[in-house]
């Protein structure tokens, strides 16, 4: 990832997430396939908090 060609709000947020040991999918699950009715990405989120 190139954090110059990114808004700020992006590279901050994939730099805050590559410190945290964060993979792509633990913030944009869901993104190419609907994540199933009900789920609670909180619930299974790194470090407890709602990824993304």
């Amino acid at each position: 990832m190139d954090f110059d060609k990114q808004e700020s709000r992006s590279a901050d947020r994939h730099e805050e997430a590559i410190e945290k040991g964060y993979t792509c999918i633990d913030c944009h699950k869901g993104i190419a396939h609907e994540l199933p009715e009900g789920y609670d990405p909180g619930e299974d989120a790194p470090d407890g908090e709602n990824a993304g």
